[in-house]
């Protein structure tokens, strides 16, 4: 019973003190510390963006995955006028008015024709008439015929006392047909006079022009022709000096085509150099004559069969230069070469409008070394897109800014990470920051390769930095982030006896940033 009186009186006065010694506050919140983790930007990327996903490069699933470049450079021409021949000089006649002469005008030494069809030409003869008395010439070329409606090409012409009478047959407006192959026009000319008088007249052909021509041709050369390719290998092929290993057996060809039936053709004298954006020249060296054994040339002649459509010349490491070609990466490929029609002097045909074609193709697999850095840029969107954290980085004194990369490639990467607003103008070299680089960059190692050149495991690395006030103010109008990345291969991690490391589709690079702020607040 006193235990209980003693709780009481200790209760009383506690009371008492509480309501007498003390005066009654509102409450106080407490304060707190929270962590907010904003991601500014994730971006990664593979080979196919370096290049844009161009048609110039693929890779085979079955190979790994390999990479290969591909090059392509295609040269096509119609002869067009080129089928020409020099004519014939002028050559002097000499008969009697009375009399009635059968010749011939020679048309080529060599060519002998069943037909032909023109395109330019003329066949011009003067009359000559230095007696007192008049003649007039009646001629025909037995085997020249009108285009417009086949009539035999005729000459009737009166010559007077003491003059000149010149006539010209274009022979545009005519076709040559023999039944029997041959090389000149069959002309048969009648001069009638009063009395017989000597009569004098000269005949030329000009050069001339075939639209077809059917027979036996004399080998026949053409014109030089030069003609050029820009980007072969597609217009997005890295910047930089690239060492390839190898080309893809049995992948590489030039390719003599044409696309009707003709005589033989020989590309001759064909001169093929790339340049690349350095203006750096290297010639193609290929087997002089085309053929397995020959010695190895830049001037070289390849040659398509009257019996065949196209051939495929093959090009490997053995029979040309073709490493030292491709490993300039030209971004020009120019050819010059002349044609020879009919070099086998055999019957055959062929049309202006008939045309040929050469072309190279080259693949090459993303074996390589990189000595001079492969530059490649992106740019991304970015930003603070809600508007509760935009409002809170206003009471953020400090920043802790990550940059996290993932390198699956074979290659080191140098990194510039350049944010800007959304009017392109630059606000922070966040990797010159994180990396404490003076050339604003971050530098992420190549991934290990294995003894056949390919990727065996990621290499990862992490670059932190602290920011102040004024840099997390500009961070708000963050819009834009532009990737700059210079990637080149180490010779530190490829294991020897190799020098080059293998592209893959499966290769790529991921980078992330974020930002983490400590924010106070109360409840």
């Amino acid at each position: 019973m006193n235990r209980h009186f003693v709780s009481g009186v200790f209760i009383y006065v506690f009371v008492t003190f509480m309501l007498s010694g003390c005066e009654i506050k509102e409450p106080t919140a407490p304060d707190w510390n929270l962590d907010i983790n904003l991601p500014f930007s994730q971006k990664s990327f593979n080979i196919f963006d370096i290049l844009k996903r161009s048609g110039n490069i693929g890779f085979d699933s079955s190979e790994n995955e390999t990479v290969f470049l591909f090059g392509e450079s295609a040269y096509s021409r119609k002869f067009g006028d080129d089928i020409r021949f020099d004519g014939y000089p002028l050559t002097n006649v000499k008969a009697v008015s009375t009399f009635q002469i059968d010749t011939a005008v020679a048309i080529d030494d060599s060519t002998f024709i069943s037909k032909a069809e023109f395109i330019n030409g003329v066949l011009s003869f003067t009359f000559y008439n230095n007696t007192n008395e008049n003649y007039n010439v009646n001629a025909v070329l037995k085997n020249l015929f009108a285009v417009s409606g086949d009539d035999t090409a005729r000459i009737q012409t009166s010559v007077g006392s003491g003059s000149q009478q010149t006539v010209n047959i274009n022979l545009q407006d005519y076709f040559l047909l023999n039944s029997i192959p041959d090389n000149r026009l069959k002309l048969k000319i009648i001069f009638n006079s009063a009395n017989p008088v000597p009569v004098n007249f000269s005949y030329s052909l000009s050069g001339y022009s075939v639209k077809y021509i059917e027979g036996k041709l004399k080998p026949l050369r053409t014109g030089i022709t030069s003609d050029e390719v820009t980007d072969p290998f597609g217009s997005d092929v890295p910047q930089g000096e690239l060492n390839f290993a190898h080309i893809t057996p049995d992948k590489n060809f030039l390719i003599l085509k044409k696309f009707n039936d003709m005589y033989n053709v020989d590309f001759s004298n064909i001169s093929i150099t790339g340049e690349n954006k350095n203006g750096n020249k290297v010639r193609l060296k290929y087997l002089r004559n085309g053929n397995p054994g020959d010695p190895v040339d830049s001037v070289f002649t390849l040659s398509l069969d009257s019996d065949k459509d196209s051939v495929a010349y093959a090009i490997n490491e053995s029979n040309s230069n073709i490493l030292e070609f491709i490993n300039n990466i030209p971004k020009v490929i120019r050819m010059t070469r002349y044609d020879v029609l009919n070099s086998g002097y055999k019957e055959g045909s062929v049309r202006n409008t008939d045309s040929i074609s050469i072309k190279l193709l080259i693949q090459v697999p993303l074996d390589i070394s990189i000595t001079k850095p492969i530059v490649f840029s992106d740019t991304a969107d970015a930003g603070i897109s809600d508007e509760e954290q935009r409002k809170q980085m206003d009471f953020v004194s400090s920043m802790s800014f990550n940059i996290w990369a993932e390198n699956h490639f074979p290659l080191k990467t140098v990194a510039r990470i350049l944010i800007l607003d959304s009017a392109f103008v630059p606000l922070l070299a966040i990797s010159r920051i994180a990396g404490n680089n003076e050339d604003s960059t971050v530098i992420v190692n190549a991934a290990p390769v294995g003894q056949d050149g390919t990727v065996i495991n990621a290499r990862t690395s992490l670059f932190s930095a602290t920011l102040d006030s004024l840099q997390i103010s500009s961070l708000k109008h963050m819009g834009k982030i532009i990737y700059d990345y210079k990637l080149y291969t180490d010779p530190d991690l490829i294991p020897p006896p190799l020098t080059t490391v293998k592209i893959t589709g499966a290769n790529f690079i991921k980078i992330l940033s974020s930002g983490k702020i400590k924010y106070r607040t109360n409840f």
